[in-house]
């Protein structure tokens, strides 16, 4: 039961990140900017919009199911950075090489990808991981009465306060990209992902929680047809929509508690459907690194799929999710190519070495 419920995680973490990509490629790839409001293919983004958009919450979540009761060596991080390390400073380096001139000063944030902020969610992720051991020993000297009430008191400040007044007085994001960007809203899903844990709801049908989902899906789809159309036929603009679809959102978040109970339950009998998994879950995360480095964040994605919105609804319905599959597809055989390189190199037992000797250094928690 205990594999199968880690073989469901790993496809929530195959998911999450093919979602990622449909994100990206909706928002810097223009294709929300440039939809005309109200056609099929404007209603066909928001819904995949809307669908994708707890892809990070899933992934902040397993970050707490699955560090909880683990030592959190510092190792595993060390060949995280690395790992980015690779693509961040690997890519800007092709880019010098191949398309445009960088600056001494942009190549070395490049290879400070933690410091310069590179990656939002890795630079948020990177200090959730050094706290996590902390976590750990505040969750488990917490009864679970004590437990919820920590976790209703973050929710109801962090989320509810957040959505219902449209503000974040608690600075849970920036001012770029809004709400939730940032290692306090990361945190605050670390320990829901750790109750998620410890006490897993009784709850073990796997339909069950995807209708949940569905449900979340549909109330933010509805909240976004009635707002738009009552500012577009008072104002002539279509206005508020996206107030609920924020990382922080109620609802938002319900899909993304849902859709990781529906992955954990499911049942996977097929030795194919284990073989995908198994081929695709180790190298997800460099799909994200791959597609959202910088250089190709801003100069390659950038307006990519404006396009798409030419073709037809049952159409643009497939392509755009086709495109995204692609993406991931190229980015994970790509990483499996410096998966390859880096155990031909030894990186990981050279990242848990040096975590070991400065694991040693430290004093115990």
């Amino acid at each position: 039961m205990e594999r199968e419920r880690n073989l469901g995680l790993d496809f929530l973490r195959m998911l999450s990140m093919l979602m990622v990509v449909v994100l990206h490629l909706l928002g810097r790839g223009g294709v929300l900017a440039d939809a005309v409001p109200f056609t099929a293919n404007y209603w066909i983004a928001w819904a995949l919009e809307s669908a994708a958009y707890c892809a990070v919450n899933c992934y902040a979540l397993l970050s707490g199911y699955l560090l909880v009761k683990s030592r959190c060596p510092l190792g595993g991080l060390i060949g995280l950075w690395l790992q980015v390390f690779c693509y961040s400073a690997g890519i800007t380096a092709l880019f010098a090489i191949f398309y445009e001139p960088v600056s001494l000063t942009r190549f070395l944030q490049a290879c400070l990808p933690v410091t310069f902020t590179q990656y939002w969610y890795f630079t948020a992720y990177f200090a959730v991981y050094l706290l996590a051991p902390f976590f750990n020993r505040l969750i488990a000297n917490l009864s679970r009465e004590a437990f919820r009430r920590l976790l209703w008191t973050v929710f109801l400040l962090f989320s509810v306060l957040t959505t219902v007044f449209h503000q974040d007085p608690f600075i849970t994001g920036n001012a770029a990209n809004g709400p939730g960007y940032s290692f306090l809203w990361l945190a605050a899903l670390y320990f829901g992902g750790a109750y998620l844990r410890l006490y897993p709801p009784r709850q073990e049908k796997s339909r069950v929680w995807l209708l949940g989902y569905l449900g979340c899906l549909g109330a933010l789809l509805l909240f976004r047809l009635g707002a738009e159309s009552v500012t577009y036929a008072c104002t002539g603009t279509a206005s508020y929509g996206g107030w609920l679809l924020t990382y922080p959102s109620p609802l938002v978040v319900g899909e993304a508690v849902c859709l990781f109970h529906a992955c954990r339950c499911a049942r996977w009998n097929g030795r194919a459907a284990r073989r995908i998994i198994g081929f695709f879950a180790p190298v997800s995360f460099g799909v994200y690194l791959i597609h959202a480095q910088p250089f190709v964040f801003h100069r390659i994605l950038n307006g990519a799929a404006v396009s798409l919105l030419s073709l037809p609804g049952w159409q643009f319905a497939l392509a755009l999710p086709a495109a995204a599959l692609g993406i991931f597809l190229a980015g994970s055989l790509v990483d499996w190519t410096r998966l390859g390189l880096f155990r031909l190199l030894g990186i990981r037992r050279l990242a848990e070495f040096l975590g070991e000797k400065l694991q040693r250094c430290l004093p115990p928690i």
